[in-house]
């Protein structure tokens, strides 16, 4: 699955804190995230970056799926969640192979 989240205070805000949120994101609390990665960063101006997420998440359903992930995204971003646009925020579920 992919999570697209855009970054309040753009790429100045982002830039510092990038690495430490890709190394949390890299270890999640819950065991049904199997892989989660940075996928791409959408910079627009000085003031917007768009952040995309790879998860691959084992779950029995897409909402599970999807709650499993946001979790994992607000775990990696501990007390930073204001710096998050979250009402922005877009999820695109896959269904592995059976």
């Amino acid at each position: 699955m992919q999570l697209t989240v855009p970054r309040r205070g753009g790429w100045r805000a982002w830039g510092p804190i990038c690495g430490g949120f890709e190394l949390a994101l890299a270890d999640p609390s819950s065991p049904a995230v199997a892989s989660a990665e940075l996928a791409s960063e959408y910079r627009r101006g000085a003031d917007y970056v768009r952040v995309t997420i790879a998860m691959a998440v084992d779950a029995c359903d897409v909402a599970d799926a999807l709650s499993t992930a946001w979790d994992a995204f607000t775990g990696a971003a501990a007390e930073d969640l204001t710096g998050w646009d979250i009402t922005a925020a877009a999820a695109e579920v896959q269904p592995g192979p059976q």
